[in-house]
């Protein structure tokens, strides 16, 4: 296993490590994809030239500004860029494509691109999973304080910033599903299974799922994180969450390969979660692993948050990490941007956001809000893509029923509904058994959406709002709504 010596420890400066030629002056399309924003701050960091255009100058102000601050361009590409990253929104890529096919440039992935850049470091510690990395990710750059990491992550920890580059020794990735194929691709695209190129220290194993379009079943997911586990020296293994037990059993079964480290609630675990306590305002956590006992504070609510700090803190121990050292790394841990962050209040009704996708990290948000209102709880939900809504609308239904009542908004998607068989927010709508789900459709003489929001909530109540674009920006408008008399 692989250990980490930083510079504090020894007192010898930092040689900055070389950027691989394609990644030394880059152009970034849509960087409010998630990821996309961790890698251009990170390449900032490490020196590359990096220019950005964003595709929503206005959803996300920001993001933008925090780029600015790394040293990151909002322009057009300059004459001496290496190659584009694209972040996943078509309506640039054809017009970008052409013009980069016309300089011979190269096109590039955030998949490719973090592998790229996980070369060159010589411990890369990757948090992988068909859903739920995003906490863990966060958690565990917190956790490994001591070793100073640098990171690239689909969202930035409270505070903090998505991408950083910590002297190129440790790098903590999260390899979140590809966003490339979220209903549209460039030209020639071609899916890139995450971690294709990477041979990780350490890979933590969040969840093992049918999330299509990337995979679109879970036998899919065993045999790419299979191959993702083997390239690995060690792989922590969350039980208890989708296909992890199956994924454990298949490393063991056949030999050579990594070492496996279960986390978990049961006796057997290599990692064994003893007791997690909330006290409503935060979670205290106890593990235990090789004998010692440690208990550490989650300030966020939601069990599956407060197990996947535990997965974190497990990883980090898996890396050789002291446990007591990661227990100091966590103090600084205060959540996850857009993972049940506060909006505000108002009219005694509090407003929270997520960043939820994936139908077990919505039902998990959803149960998370429940833990902070003694009222009722109403969803904002923007589904994400017409591919994805129509093959998990039996899943994304279910888990709305988390809520008391759901606003159901229109599908966020390069593509406009008519290039698909079937509207995903029709399909969700049909799956659903209740009538809590209530959809809104924009048209002359339709409330607005915040005015239906309004309406159906009262002094004491929570709502969440869950989307990546149009809940993302309903939040001010709708406590401005809740105010009115």
């Amino acid at each position: 296993m692989k250990t980490t010596a930083t510079a504090k420890s020894t007192g010898a400066p930092r040689l900055p490590l070389p950027l691989p030629d394609l990644l030394s002056a880059v152009h970034v399309l849509d960087p409010h994809t998630p990821g996309v924003a961790g890698l251009a701050s990170y390449l900032a960091r490490r020196h590359a030239r990096v220019t950005v255009s964003p595709s929503h100058s206005d959803s996300h102000p920001d993001l933008l500004q925090g780029l600015e601050q790394c040293s990151v361009g909002l322009r057009t590409a300059d004459p001496g860029t290496a190659s584009l990253i694209w972040g996943g929104d078509n309506s640039v890529v054809h017009e970008v494509a052409d013009h980069a096919a016309g300089r011979g440039l190269p096109i590039l992935g955030y998949a490719r691109a973090v592998e790229l850049l996980a070369a060159t470091a010589p411990t890369t510690v990757a948090v992988a999973g068909s859903h739920s990395t995003t906490m863990a990710a966060a958690a565990l750059t917190c956790a490994l304080t001591s070793r100073d990491p640098g990171w690239i992550l689909a969202e930035a920890p409270k505070g903090d910033s998505a991408g950083y580059d910590g002297g190129g020794e440790l790098l903590v990735v999260d390899l979140c599903p590809d966003n490339s194929s979220h209903d549209a691709s460039p030209p020639g695209w071609r899916f890139h299974s995450l971690g294709e190129g990477l041979n990780p220290s350490v890979t933590l194993v969040t969840a093992v799922d049918a999330t299509p379009p990337c995979w679109w079943n879970q036998q899919e997911a065993l045999d790419h994180m299979e191959a993702l586990a083997r390239r690995s020296e060690t792989v922590v293994v969350w039980a208890a969450q989708p296909g992890c037990q199956e994924l454990a059993d298949r490393l063991r079964r056949r030999r050579p390969g990594p070492k496996v480290v279960t986390v978990g609630r049961s006796a057997d675990m290599d990692v064994q979660i003893l007791g997690r306590f909330w006290t409503g305002v935060d979670h205290r956590v106890t593990v235990r692993a090789a004998g010692e006992q440690h208990t550490f504070t989650v300030p966020v609510a939601g069990t599956h948050s407060a197990m996947a700090v535990a997965a974190a803190w497990a990883a980090g121990w898996a890396l050789g990490v002291p446990g007591h050292e990661l227990v100091d790394g966590l103090g600084a841990f205060v959540g996850v941007e857009r993972s049940l962050t506060r909006l505000g209040t108002s009219g005694g009704i509090d407003v929270l956001e997520s960043r939820a996708i994936h139908p077990k990290e919505i039902e998990a948000d959803l149960q998370g809000a429940r833990m902070l209102t003694e009222g009722a709880v109403v969803a904002v939900y923007e589904p994400s893509g017409h591919l994805r809504s129509n093959a998990l609308a039996g899943l994304i239904a279910d888990a709305l029923t988390a809520a008391d009542r759901t606003v159901l908004l229109p599908v966020h998607s390069t593509f406009p509904g008519h290039h698909h068989r079937a509207d995903g927010a029709e399909s969700i709508l049909n799956a659903g058994s209740t009538n809590t789900v209530i959809r809104h459709e924009p048209g002359l003489g339709q409330p607005r959406p915040e005015a239906l929001v309004a309406s159906l909530v009262q002094r004491g109540d929570l709502v969440l709002t869950i989307g990546p674009h149009a809940a993302r920006r309903i939040g001010p408008s709708l406590l401005a709504a809740l105010d009115q008399p």
